[in-house]
């Protein structure tokens, strides 16, 4: 073996180990998604355990929903609901944020879990979610399709006040609804969660923003979360770096060899005329 091809073989070890390095360190980066504080959830005080009373509803939201011209995270709110016997049956950790386009405008309004009150029933194949709040509500519809459950329907709702001189006296309402598009889809017996915000579109002026969302509407063991589903761009965020990061050192792999073998080529040419 020549000096050349010994040092060839050295530098392919050395890749080699640096490359498996860099992939586990790619693995790593890519398994973290951040989450700023304003996708924090109720503190301990705050925490939806239960639905406010009426009084309650009444004291925090006494007007009606006020659009905001600028987007802003919204509050996770903890919902549940109990079956007859007192087990909790169905599950929801979210924010959600109403985007209203308006006059070719964008406006927004954020849920506060403090003064929403979570209705609804949990069947053995039909669950239903309806998040009800001074001047509006979003309704989830939850089916159970074989080994699957997924929303057969969306329904939301908002009568904003709006500040225009022209506006007193009336009524506006925004709604929509969403069908057949089984949203929140995964396998029963595990939870949908989602870092990512999804937006759902529920008609031409009115769109619905789900952010930090968990879901879990049937087959809840002891009334707590089954095994995490990860939602599809989560981990589109996950296994991108991963795959940019194999393709980076590939790339330099494939780059380097080529150079050593070149080199290694001229050294025997040098070689033969010496």
């Amino acid at each position: 073996m020549t000096d050349g091809s010994r040092e060839l073989s050295k530098l392919m070890k050395w890749l080699l180990l640096l490359s498996f390095f860099l992939l586990s360190d790619s693995a790593q980066t890519g398994s973290h998604i951040e989450t700023s504080e304003a996708d924090r959830t109720l503190d301990a005080d705050e925490t939806l355990n239960d639905p406010p009373s009426q009084s309650q509803l009444n004291g925090n939201l006494a007007k009606k929903p006020s659009l905001q011209p600028n987007p802003s995270r919204p509050p996770i709110g903890n919902y549940y609901l109990t079956n007859p016997n007192g087990q909790v049956c169905m599950k929801a950790n979210m924010g959600v944020q109403y985007m209203l386009t308006i006059d070719k405008k964008f406006y927004y309004f954020n849920i506060d879990p403090r003064g929403t009150r979570p209705t609804g029933y949990c069947g053995n194949r039909t669950a239903v979610l309806s998040l009800e709040f001074e001047g509006g509500n979003v309704e989830f519809n939850f089916v159970k399709d074989g080994k699957e459950y997924y929303t057969r329907r969306m329904r939301a709702q908002l009568e904003p006040e709006l500040k225009c001189k022209k506006c007193k006296n009336k009524v506006y309402r925004y709604s929509g609804v969403v069908e057949e598009e089984k949203q929140f889809k995964t396998t029963t017996g595990l939870s949908f969660k989602c870092k990512s915000d999804l937006v759902v579109k529920m008609s031409s002026e009115l769109r619905l923003k789900v952010m930090a969302s968990q879901f879990q509407p049937f087959d809840l063991a002891k009334g707590q979360f089954g095994k995490d589903f990860e939602c599809w761009p989560d981990y589109i965020k996950r296994v991108i770096p991963i795959i940019l990061g194999a393709i980076a050192v590939g790339v330099f792999l494939i780059a380097l060899v080529s150079y050593l073998v070149i080199r290694e080529y001229r050294n025997r040419d040098y070689e033969r005329l010496s």
